[in-house]
């Protein structure tokens, strides 16, 4: 392609994305391949589709850093770090790099995403509440120390299992920087799909961020490759999905869910794109 064109054609793709109702990020689980070993190459390709930015997950500070600093080069942002605590012999444990990481953030408004799991408790087990407000409330007292918020990601098969849960939690934790976000393919997992309005409203004054990507609605077998599929794929009703979010005025930023989506990432992520754009002129 002609250089000029590539160029004029990828300044559109950002104005675009960055016009759009909410921010739209991609998360580093689809930023995979054999051209896309270095961090720099994937920052590329999300500049280049035109994401707004993207997540990346607890790892080395020093590469948590390399992502921060190529972001800001490229005019991208680091939405939300992912971080699992663990509810274990009585205590919330967390990968002790969580806390540097935490300080390379302060002023980013990156939020800091974590999944709550346990042995000790099973999935939406209120008995491990204790425990779990007690580990939140200390990550949201070290996030607020640095200016972050902290959403708790509900997972199916954790002790976070769903949305329900994460709201309880939230409440019990009782800090203003601290809130859920609503995951789509997790909700379909948990087969909550004829449930996904109400959750909405329910969850909508703690709502600090949505994950979406292609699914299957109602499928005869709820499965990973059901409920999560590229965002041009599937026949879920995403832009009633949109349409939901804008009603309970919801303005934070929007990540798509790639996990195990096989395939070229390039391909696949401007499929998504495009998907994308379409759904936000629906909603023009």
């Amino acid at each position: 392609m002609n250089p000029l064109l590539r160029a004029t054609l990828v300044a559109v793709t950002v104005a675009t994305a960055q016009a759009a109702p909410n921010p739209f990020f991609v998360f580093d689980n689809g930023l995979r391949g054999d051209k896309l070993t270095t961090i720099d190459a994937q920052l590329d390709l999300v500049k280049s589709v035109g994401f707004a930015g993207l997540s990346w997950r607890t790892d080395a500070p020093e590469r948590v850093k390399q992502v921060l600093e190529g972001s800001r080069q490229r005019g991208l942002k680091l939405f939300v770090c992912y971080a699992n605590l663990d509810l274990k012999d009585g205590k919330c444990v967390y990968d002790p790099r969580l806390k540097e990481i935490i300080a390379l953030c302060k002023g980013t408004d990156t939020i800091i995403w974590p999944n709550l799991t346990s042995k000790q408790f099973k999935p939406s087990d209120p008995a491990g509440d204790d425990i779990a407000v007690a580990g939140v409330r200390e990550l949201a007292d070290l996030c607020a120390d640095n200016g972050l918020r902290v959403a708790i990601y509900p997972h199916v098969g954790m002790w976070v299992h769903r949305l329900e849960d994460a709201l309880r939690l939230v409440k019990k934790v009782d800090r203003k920087n601290v809130g859920v976000s609503f995951n789509l393919c997790h909700a379909l997992l948990d087969g909550a799909e004829d449930r996904v309005p109400a959750l909405l409203d329910e969850c909508a004054p703690y709502l600090l961020l949505v994950t979406l990507n292609g699914a299957d609605s109602h499928p005869a077998a709820v499965a990973m490759p059901n409920a999560i599929q590229p965002l041009d794929k599937g026949t879920y009703d995403l832009p009633a999905l949109l349409k939901k979010l804008k009603a309970i005025g919801f303005k934070g930023p929007i990540g798509l869910q790639c996990y195990n989506i096989k395939g070229d990432s390039e391909e696949l992520l401007t499929g998504s794109m495009g998907a994308w754009k379409k759904m936000c002129g629906v909603l023009e």
